[in-house]
């Protein structure tokens, strides 16, 4: 309780921007929930009052130092693993949890200067009947497979992981918040060798020092780390563990045994650069204020990887180029939010786990620091085109002149986060009925600065901060400031977690606007059966962080409770089942509810490893202040919607999917949606992926128009396909070929049209506008990936987009795929050479 006090303390005498957002909040004038103040009474209560994180007893592998490493050939016969004692103790988590594992599996480590080598030998009484498939790096694919945890940290809480299958294809992800959360896109240079034998199959893993950050240690003492050994057999569907943990607990990292032995390990000051050249070729059609243009370009760039220290990394890109990232979905959004597209691009993917700061949302989701602000993608809407006039040049997104971010963490646990980038001044060239040419300014010269900072605390807890500035030429910086906290009490039983915000920026007239946010959730995250979570939350009406974050809107507060009940041991027909209660309550800060969401939904696992979904929910929700786009409130009516889905066994050469939503409302609104997918493997180095959804709604009371300070609505009927392709193809672990296509027709009419009186009633009207829409859309990727030396890529791509409007809501399916493929294609062919130096 003592440790729990001095920490209440030096959280808020550490942030003082709590102060800031505290005096800045709206609760101060408005009605609410819960005020700030209350707020932090009840986190600092709950830390003082509850125990801390302990953690367990772990196991330990201790690691020998050896002077020659062996040979990466998948056998084990070297003398050298004769040096080091085994583990072979693996537990079950499923399918019988808390077994002994039904495969023995042996894990070896030895050290030199250099590396870590893990020697993995993995018994299995058929191994006629191991699963070793092929496929592209980070593709989980199933198949038999192991995995390697580390903490290098050892700070509980960040995780190394190295996967690989019987085929030698790796995954490696780097973990944090105690393995709740990963960033995939995390890419070291290591190697792994396997081996099919009579007895099962055996692995030979290296793992380079400098693909790890640690400690540094200036004595020749002893470095704990942790470690786990995890090993999955795809027959059995049979997750073994080396250092278990129960489903009734949560966490993961902080269950990891000890990796002992370690002592003198280098302190290098690693510099990879990967220096890049590209090569494009863009056919752009024709439109109704476009010429058609052929444009080539040759370019090159450079990233920088600089180790400052065992524990620090100094990253930089000049001039990157993202062309080999897999196109955005074509959606359809009649809503009056933004939609939010997460990010694909490696350099602000890779290590953001430091630098990220969610506010609402899933973790990939809304939050302070929204990389796609920076780079950002341009588009024919963004000119003034003059009546008559033509198009002549703009560019398809900002250009990044350069970005740099520093990420690492203290021996003391303090995570330090830092990224800067600028991006160059874009314009379009237009021209008019005459041809004089003009030129706009799309989007000014800018800078972006992200500065986050996390304190490790109690074993197993952080709280941290984050502060932002974006500075575009001719105008005031936007900026924002915020605190976090994640405090993990009883063993991880339970966490106390939250924000608070501040936004402070100048309108173009350099008006001064501040705002605030906040959110605070209880919950018990562990646990036998029942699990529980309890939140409140708020955006003050000024809030806008925008510039260079992401939120949905401002203006609202709530609440929001869950109740969840979960069965982990299997009986006859089931392995595993949930359900759940939740329960959402929102206003605005003029007192206008907006939300009084209630929805039942449940999850069942079969012995058979068929898997179903299903939920239920109502809406009884008054009012959306948002629809009339600044006319006033519009009364909402009840919605009811409920889902079904039903997925078959992932092991199976043919794995489908299958789920139905319904919706209505007391209007008479009726909608119906369909998913349809299938994965198949007709190989074990081959597969294909199809989903397709087709989504109808009939009655849906809708804003079309304001026109004359009236606001105009409509019954909106809707039809929407979707259909994606994937495929991935490989022909050796470093040659891949890999396909993404979707095909997107999105149709809707208008009728009824009335003007809103008050907020629920209306009087019919003769509008004149046109609103009915036909959208057609075809987008597709090709990827061919070598990936010719370690760490050295070639790409050579071809995309391909077609879009248009044919003014035919009434068209059939057939015919909206068939007419799209004769809207003139957008077509980009890409050839880029990297090459990795480790210096």
């Amino acid at each position: 309780q003592r440790v729990g006090g001095v920490i209440g303390l030096s959280f808020c005498s550490s942030f003082p921007i709590l102060d800031a957002v505290v005096r800045s909040h709206p609760f101060s004038t408005h009605r609410s929930p819960l005020k700030p103040s209350l707020v932090i009474s009840i986190a600092l209560l709950f830390v003082v009052s509850h125990h801390v994180y302990s953690g367990d007893n772990p196991k330990s592998i201790r690691a020998v130092r050896v002077t020659i490493p062996p040979r990466m050939d998948g056998t084990l016969d070297d003398d050298v693993w004769k040096l080091a004692l085994p583990v072979d103790e693996f537990t079950q988590r499923n399918p019988q949890e808390g077994q002994p594992a039904s495969e023995r599996s042996e894990i070896r480590v030895v050290y030199d200067n250099d590396a870590l080598y893990f020697g993995c030998m993995y018994y299995d009484l058929e191994p006629g009947k191991i699963v070793s498939r092929l496929t592209r790096r980070d593709n989980e694919i199933e198949s038999d497979r192991a995995s390697i945890r580390i903490d290098s940290y050892h700070d509980h809480q960040t995780g190394y992981e190295f996967t690989f299958n019987v085929a030698g294809v790796k995954i490696d992800i780097l973990q944090y918040d105690d393995g709740n959360k990963e960033d995939d896109s995390w890419d070291p240079v290591w190697d792994v060798q396997t081996r099919i034998t009579p007895e099962g199959w055996s692995a030979e893993v290296k793992i380079p020092f400098h693909a790890l950050r640690y400690r540094s240690f200036e004595d020749s003492s002893e470095i704990p780390w942790g470690i786990n050994m995890l090993r999955y057999i795809s027959r059995k569907q049979e997750d073994d563990r080396w250092a278990f943990t129960p489903k009734s607990e949560s966490g993961f990292i902080s269950h990891f045994g000890h990796l002992t032995g370690l002592q003198n390990l280098p302190t290098p000051r690693l510099l990879e650069l990967l220096p890049f050249a590209i090569n494009r070729k863009s056919y752009h059609p024709a439109t109704s204020i476009e010429a058609r243009r052929e444009e080539f370009q040759a370019n090159a760039g450079i990233d920088v990887k600089y180790g400052l220290s065992t524990n620090f990394t100094l990253d930089a890109t000049v001039n990157p180029d993202f062309g080999q990232v897999e196109a955005d979905p074509a959606v359809l959004n009649l809503s009056t939010f933004e939609t939010f597209y997460p990010e694909r691009r490696p350099f602000f993917v890779e290590g953001t786990q430091i630098i990220r700061f969610t506010t609402f949302g899933g973790e990939f989701g809304p939050g302070m620091f929204y990389s796609r602000r920076i780079g950002r993608a341009l588009g024919r809407s963004e000119a003034n085109v003059a009546t008559g006039g033509q198009l002549l040049d703009i560019p398809q997104q900002v250009t990044i002149l350069g970005a740099v971010k520093l990420t690492g963490k203290t021996n003391d646990g303090l995570s330090i986060g830092v990224l800067q980038a600028f991006t160059e001044e874009e314009r379009a060239t237009s021209s008019d009925s005459v041809g004089t040419r003009t030129e706009e300014i799309l989007e000014p010269f800018a800078h972006y600065g992200i500065v986050r900072l996390k304190q490790d605390l109690l074993g197993n807890s952080s709280i941290g901060m984050i502060a932002t500035s974006t500075s575009k030429r001719g105008r005031s910086p936007a900026l924002t400031a915020g605190s976090d906290w994640n405090i993990k009490l009883e063993n991880n039983t339970y966490s106390l977690n939250g924000f608070l915000a501040l936004s402070d920026r100048r309108t173009m007239s350099d008006e001064r606007v501040t705002g605030s946010a906040g959110k605070l959730n209880f919950e018990k995250i562990a646990g036998e059966h029942w699990l529980w979570s309890l939140g409140t939350d708020f955006t003050s009406k000024k809030y806008n962080i925008n510039d260079v974050g992401f939120f949905f809107r401002p203006d609202d507060y709530g609440g929001v409770m869950s109740v969840t009940y979960k069965e982990d041991v299997p009986s006859t027909g089931v392995r595993e089942f949930s359900v759940g209660v939740f329960k959402h309550l929102r206003q605005n800060f003029d007192g206008v509810n907006l939300n009084r969401d209630s929805r039942v939904s449940g999850s069942v696992l079969f012995s058979n490893y068929w898997r179903s979904t299903a939920s239920i929910g109502v809406d009884l929700g008054a009012f959306d202040d948002r629809e009339t786009r600044g006319n006033g409130l519009y009364r909402k009516s009840t919605e009811y919607s409920t889902s079904v889905y039903l997925f078959s066994d992932r092991r199976n050469s043919v794995v489908g999917k299958i789920g139905e939503r319904f919706g209505w409302n007391e209007l008479g609104k009726h909608g119906w949606a369909m998913e349809l997918g299938v994965i198949v493997k007709p190989l074990p180095w081959m597969e294909w992926e199809v989903e397709g959804e087709y989504e109808r709604v009939r009655r849906q009371e809708s804003w079309v128009d304001n026109v004359s300070n009236d606001a105009i609505f409509a019954d909106r009927n809707t039809d929407r396909y979707t259909i994606i392709v994937r495929s991935t193809i490989t022909f050796t672990r470093d040659l891949t070929l890999e396909l993404y296509a979707q095909q997107f027709s999105a149709t809707g009419y208008y009728e009824n049209f009335r003007t809103l009186l008050g907020a629920a009633s209306f009087s019919p009207v003769s509008y004149t506008g046109s609103p009915d829409f036909d959208r057609q859309a075809f987008n597709s990727n090709l990827v061919l990936r070598w990936e010719y030396l370690p760490g050295s890529t070639l790409f050579l791509v071809w995309s391909q987009a077609r879009e248009g409007e044919r003014g035919m809501y009434n068209a059939s399916f057939g015919d909206n795929v068939a007419k799209t493929f004769l809207l003139p294609p957008a077509n980009v062919l890409l050839l880029k050479a990297s090459y990795w130096w480790s210096l």
